[in-house]
């Protein structure tokens, strides 16, 4: 049997075919072979008989599901550039190699009839367990879903996030849903779900078998040695939304600890009666709790009478909180637990929740210590607790806020990361708080701390909606930098980002490398000509693609002490991006920096990458658009994670080289990047993800043809790094691994104790492994 795309003798009769225009600049189709429904074929795209691009037909078509043609993937679609619609006069569709005509050929100057409706109106998919995410494609008239399981209505819900569908010149932002059904389906038995939209349609993939178990505690699943399709059917994430079924079932209960005294130093006045009866509530027995009045500002206070009641006070740990704090039952148990538990923890902070509106409460699950996240967003300095030692000399300092004072424990650079500890899961409810009030102590704490550590920086402020923000710029250091932009072909994507970046390397020391690889189009090799010692100095590598060994060819060339490794497919929104990501590498410890990448739809295409999801790695908030705060905050402060994409990678030269660059054998096209920051992490560096840096990446679909070398890069990450990947310092243990990171909570949480942030240790793998 021929593979789809070759010459096939048989007579056209035998196909059902459609092709339609469907936008001005939107065309789609379907080709279905009667005799063989398992077939998908190649379509070729042709505008005056000149092919123009080759489509594969496997899209969802309503119309053929309706008819119960197959699975009803037959389809393809397309988006014609305004350039080839002024200029062209026909577009047909072909199976590739074979001539037979798909539908009709469309004449581009006629008119537009009414548009059809386009042939894939959504589609949705399962997660594993009871979730399920997908999306639908009209924005302006999206109505309420129907979800139904083995025929009976379960649920209504509505599109209110946002995903990406389509390549980069058919990109598009549409509206994306999560549904999670009750758990009495979690019963061990096959079911069907079937999502219909607003219009009495069936979503691609609807309807979609599923099965799950009852949950599972994780010290069970590791005794049983389950496969990952056993994992999948056990429920694994649960809705914010269901929090509070969340913390009831999955309470965090303290070892018995030694009841040492604890000072509870709440700040304000407004809410002292509920702060007193929820610690009147504490298992922990030994407490005394004083408030004092704030200061100036929002958070902050007079350190005197603060400090003149400890020096008095016969106390081994002090909590600072807000006023209206109101503490769970085990809040200081385990807060004493954790100083008891990491000899020569300095300071503990816990997660803690707010309350929606309504009244509902919502979890903030926190990371590990984050530097650059303390001094934006200040988000572990409203409930923590210090050494009573640590507190009296930070107050005698002069220490006039919360955050002064949770920070001036790292004034010396000799302090350590790990010396500071998080409790994953809630310790109390946070009061409502004016987050703009409490920015000016922020931004005077943070440049305190800064200028203390010998950088000079300013603060200006920022907007977010859950904490106080401000945006730390650091003065950049005199330093030289070289961009090293890897390529193959397509030279007008090279010179669309090249033209971008050129504006922000005006007046400094920058010099432009491109590392091609094998270019044989004559467009690309025009362009490379024209570039070469002049406007860049291009690099040439022969051999299989491979871009681990491309970045680092160039690496080995560059004159500049930075280098930025930059994707052909990302263009610069301004010329300000370089110095932003410049100024962030200024810091000692800082090994690599990333910037927000966000695709031309407008959905957020990379903002940190979250290690864990499909025991590998995920690139976080790729369910959110531009302008959209994130989770906590996130898309707006600088903030450090595990790894960051080398689509917009800054590092030191000095630091590239000392680990090995890019692992050119274990990931030669994914992971390389995850695989590099890890091996800096393991230096003691900070990997750090800016929001003040935004640029556009329209990354390219994965070919088929580069799955195999994908599961093996993946296989070679867990086995190099399987000990990290299971416990992200950056994410928390209460967040769900499901493939979009910070969208659920986890079902069963993962371990909950005290946890520090500590540098990872590889597994040593021979070569050959």
């Amino acid at each position: 049997m021929p593979h789809p795309g070759e010459s096939d003798p048989a007579p056209p009769h035998r196909f059902w075919t459609e092709f339609t225009r469907s936008g001005e600049r939107h065309f789609s189709g379907f080709v279905v072979d009667r005799s063989n429904l398992e077939r998908r074929y190649a379509i070729d795209i042709l505008v005056d008989g000149y092919p123009l691009k080759v489509l594969r037909a496997q899209d969802y078509v309503q119309q053929l599901a309706a008819a119960q043609v197959g699975d009803g993937c037959y389809g393809f679609s397309f988006l014609l550039d305004q350039n080839v619609l002024a200029e062209g006069a026909v577009v047909e569709a072909r199976l590739a190699n074979s001539g037979t005509v798909v539908g009709q050929p469309i004449a581009l100057e006629r008119p537009l009839l009414p548009l059809h409706q386009s042939s894939v109106v959504g589609a949705v998919r399962w997660s594993g367990s009871l979730r399920f995410s997908g999306w639908v494609a009209n924005l302006e008239e999206a109505g309420e879903l129907d979800v139904l399981v083995d025929g009976v209505l379960v649920t209504r819900t509505r599109a209110a996030g946002w995903s990406h569908v389509g390549d980069a010149e058919d990109a598009r932002a549409v509206r994306a849903f999560d549904i999670y059904l009750p758990e009495r389906f979690a019963d061990g038995n096959a079911h069907q779900l079937e999502v219909v939209n607003w219009l009495g349609e069936h979503l691609a993939g609807s309807p979609v078998a599923f099965l799950a178990v009852p949950g599972i505690p994780y010290e069970a699943l590791a005794a049983c040695g389950l496969s990952d399709l056993d994992r999948r059917n056990m429920p694994g994430s649960w809705p914010f939304s269901r929090y509070q079924e969340w913390r009831e079932r999955f309470p965090a209960n303290p070892s018995p600890v030694e009841a040492r005294r604890v000072v509870v130093v709440m700040i304000g006045s407004e809410g002292m009666d509920d702060s007193e009866a929820s610690l009147h509530e504490q298992n922990h027995p030994d407490w005394i709790a004083p408030f004092f009045p704030t200061g100036t500002g929002l958070a902050t206070f007079d350190p005197g009478p603060v400090l003149s009641f400890l020096e008095g006070a016969d106390c081994a740990y002090v909590v600072f909180a807000l006023a209206g704090t109101l503490f769970l039952p085990t809040a200081l148990q385990r807060i004493v637990g954790a100083f008891a538990a990491i000899e020569g923890a300095r300071a503990v902070y816990g997660d803690f929740d707010i309350r929606g509106k309504d009244g509902s409460v919502w979890p903030m699950a926190l990371p590990a210590f984050d530097y650059e996240r303390m001094l934006e967003q200040g988000y572990c300095a409203h409930l923590f607790a210090l050494r009573s030692a640590d507190a009296i000399r930070s107050l005698s300092g002069g220490a006039s806020s919360l955050y002064r004072l949770f920070n001036s424990m790292l004034d010396d650079r000799s302090s350590l990361n790990q010396d500071i500890i998080h409790l994953p899961g809630a310790l109390a409810t946070l009061p409502p708080f004016d987050v703009a009030a409490a920015r000016p102590a922020l931004a005077a704490a943070s440049l305190a701390c800064l200028w203390r550590r010998g950088t000079e920086a300013t603060a200006t402020p920022n907007v977010a909606g859950l904490f106080p923000a401000v945006r730390i710029s650091r003065k950049v250091a005199s330093s030289s930098a070289t961009i090293i932009v890897p390529t193959r072909n397509r030279a007008d994507l090279l010179e669309d980002c090249i033209e971008s970046i050129r504006p922000a390397c005006e007046g400094e020391r920058i010099e432009i490398v491109v590392a091609d690889n094998d270019s044989s189009d004559g467009a690309t090799l025009a362009y490379l000509e024209q570039i070469d010692n002049r406007i860049a100095k291009v690099l040439r590598t022969s051999g299989p693609f491979n871009r681990a060994r491309l970045v680092n060819s160039a690496a080995r060339v560059a004159n500049g002490d930075l280098l930025c490794l930059v994707d052909p497919h990302v263009r610069a929104l301004d010329d300000r991006w370089l110095l932003e990501m410049m100024g962030r590498i200024g810091e000692t410890d800082v090994g690599a920096v990333g910037a927000l990448l966000v695709r031309t739809s407008g959905v957020v295409q990379h903002g940190g990458i979250v290690l864990g999801p499909g025991f590998a790695a995920a690139r976080a908030f790729s369910d959110r658009v531009d302008g959209d705060f994130g989770y906590a905050d996130l898309l707006v402060a600088a903030h450090e994670c595990s790894a960051v994409t080398a689509a917009c990678l800054m590092t030191r030269r000095s630091d590239y080289l000392e680990v090995g660059g890019m692992d050119e054998v274990r990931f030669p096209i994914d992971f390389h990047d995850v695989d590099y920051c890890l091996k800096l992490r393991a230096l003691g560096r900070r990997i750090v993800l800016t929001p003040h840096a935004k640029l556009i990446h329209d990354e390219p679909a994965r070919g088929q043809i580069q799955a195999p070398l994908f599961e093996r890069e993946m296989q070679n990450l867990r086995t190099k790094w399987g000990s990290v990947l299971a416990a992200d310092p950056f994410y928390s243990p209460i967040l769900s691994l499901d493939p979009c990171p910070f969208s659920a909570l986890s079902w069963p949480p993962r371990a909950m104790g005290p946890r520090d942030n500590r540098s990872p240790s590889p597994l040593g793998v021979p070569d050959g492994f």
